[in-house]
This record gives C-alpha cells, sequence and structure tokens, in this order.
C-alpha cells in the first residue's frame, strides 16, 4: 500500500521542506523544532490544559535530568494515581519535552487515560553518547519510585512509553530495571521503535531509502553508540538480547512504509517466543514520522487512541 495519500496531500500543501541534515548539531536541531512548529499546528492534535510540574533528577556519574509530569487534574500527594514515564523520538540527536508533538501526546493521554505522564528530558548525543540518555532514564524511574508518595502516583502502576529512539530506550531500560532492580512495570508502549542499532532486522522493503538516507541512519546510530562492539548490548539493541523473559508487557506500533518495522515486528515475535503478553500493531500507510499527525490521518488517529486505550489499562 503507498503511503497515506491525505498525509501526503496535507503535507505538500503546507509548502515546508523538512529539514536537511547538518553536520553542526546545534543546527540539526534548531532545524527540526522549526519544522515541527510550523507543522504541527496544522497536522497534530490539539492539547488540552492540564497542569504541569517539573523536576531536576541527579544522575550519579551523568547530567542532572529534568522530568516534566503531566497531571489530569491538580496534583494531591498520595493520590497514587498510575503513572507513565515517557521518552521522545529524535534519533537520539534532536527533539525534546519541549516540541509540540511530544508536549501535546503527553497532556493528552494524562487527560484521556487520567493518569501522570513523566516526560524525560533525556540528554542527546553525540555530546552525550550511550549510555548517558539511558543512564538518566533510569535515574528517573527510580527517583519516580522512591518519591512516589510526594509526586502523587502509584509505584505499583509504572508505564513505559517511547516513540521511535525513545522507544529504544525504553525497550533498553526494560532490561536495565530487570537486572538491577526489577520495580514491577505494568506496560512498555513502543512507538516506531528501532531495537537494533547493527541495522540487521531494518525492512529494505518497507519504503526506497537512498544512500543518502542510508548513511545518514548510520551516522545517526555510531553518533549514540560510537563504539560499533556495544551496539550489540541488549542495552543499545533489545532485539539482539539472548534472555527476553520478565520483562512487562509490551504495545508495540509499526508504521508500514518505515524500514524500522522490521525491528519491532520481530521484537515482538522474541518477546511472545519468550512468554511476554505482547501485542502488535502495523499503522497501514503510515511513515515512520506519520503516526505525529492525526488531524491529517485518520490512522495516525487510530493509532494515538490505541495508545491511550492501552494505558487505561493501568487502572485495572
Amino acid at each position: 500500500m503507498p503511503v497515506d495519500a491525505h498525509l501526503i496531500r496535507a503535507l505538500t500543501a503546507l509548502g515546508i521542506p523538512a529539514p536537511e541534515p547538518a553536520d553542526d548539531p546545534e543546527e540539526q536541531r534548531k532545524a527540526a523544532f522549526e519544522f515541527e512548529q510550523a507543522v504541527y499546528p496544522h497536522l497534530g492534535a490539539t492539547a488540552p490544559e492540564v497542569p504541569v510540574r517539573e523536576h531536576t533528577v541527579p544522575v550519579e556519574g551523568h547530567p542532572d535530568v529534568l522530568v516534566r509530569l503531566y497531571y489530569p487534574g491538580e496534583p494531591t500527594s498520595g493520590a497514587g494515581l498510575p503513572v507513565c514515564l515517557h521518552f521522545f523520538g529524535g534519533g537520539w540527536r534532536q527533539g525534546g519535552i519541549h516540541h509540540p508533538s511530544v508536549a501535546t501526546h503527553c497532556a493528552v493521554r494524562a487527560a484521556e487515560a487520567n493518569i501522570v505522564v513523566a516526560a524525560v528530558s533525556y540528554a542527546l548525543a553525540p555530546e552525550h553518547p550511550y549510555p548517558t540518555a539511558l543512564e538518566q532514564g533510569y535515574a528517573a524511574l527510580e527517583w519516580l519510585v522512591r518519591e512516589a508518595g510526594a509526586l502523587g502516583v502509584d509505584p505499583r502502576r509504572i508505564a513505559l512509553s517511547g516513540q521511535s529512539a525513545g522507544a529504544n530506550l525504553v525497550a533498553a531500560l526494560t532490561h536495565v530495571n530487570r537486572d538491577r532492580a526489577r520495580h514491577p512495570l505494568a506496560l512498555q508502549i513502543l512507538e516506531v521503535p528501532g531495537l537494533d542499532l547493527t541495522l540487521g532486522h531494518v525492512d529494505r522493503d518497507a519504503i526506497e531509502i537512498t544512500e543518502a538516507q542510508w548513511g545518514d541512519l548510520e551516522h545517526m546510530i555510531a553518533a549514540y553508540v560510537p563504539r560499533a562492539e556495544d551496539r550489540r548490548s541488549p542495552y543499545a539493541s533489545p532485539l539482539l538480547a539472548e534472555d527476553l523473559g520478565g520483562l512487562p508487557s509490551a504495545y508495540i506500533l509499526t508504521a508500514e512504509c518505515d524500514p524500522f518495522r522490521g525491528d519491532g515486528e520481530a521484537y515482538a515475535a522474541a518477546l511472545a517466543a519468550a512468554g511476554v503478553p505482547v501485542a502488535a500493531l502495523r499503522l497501514v500507510g503510515l511513515t515512520h514520522e506519520g503516526g505525529l499527525y492525526e488531524r491529517a490521518s485518520l490512522t495516525a488517529r487510530a493509532g494515538q487512541a490505541a495508545i491511550t486505550t492501552a494505558l487505561r489499562t493501568l487502572h485495572d
């Protein structure tokens, strides 16, 4: 099936070209942010007004990390709402909790699922390569559990969610948590995840990839995990892990026109074989970024609604 025609027409009508890769990381981030600022208000969802609180969490051996909490109503100490720790996408090199799509999805999920969403503002590569972002995520998880009462969240009802590179961090974090602390994670939600950084599972039949695009993908991974031998670690490439037992139930969304659909679908099969409850949903006609544009794509809207429905199960 071709890429969602409604989405293509909507993007074309805006006449805003996607930014080209830049050698300078700050230029890359600035261009990506400006593009999303220009496009998302036209094609994305509208964020509800919800209370927001920010906290800085110390991380041993790495920079402190900011965590922004979105509440469905005014926070109350000891209220014990379910909480979802969320990681944004952007190839580990761009993006952030300040991007409109991230802020919108966090607010929507908090309001519609009646949960707290805790967005992690992890550090970006190449200035902060692997495992900085992962260690910041683990510190944020430890902090949520430790300070649950003061934050008004229930440490027995924690989910993790992430988009793209953020989904990689989520999957990796489930392995770190199992190996270190075994906090009772209820659910992991992986949107268009890249889970094998050796690129051994990408699906080249999903959409045409030019040599320049392939080169940029390799450069992106090398910037995040500079040492090739580290890319086979389950903390960098969860799909390559030998042991997938004991991980939390998974909800995996892939996009049909995305080479990383191979990663997500292979991980779903591997988790199921290891006895982990898993549901996989392929979003037909969508590209890697297409799930962001709910106003232009009914498929994107259905995918985001499915995530909210999954988060509501934290109340079960």
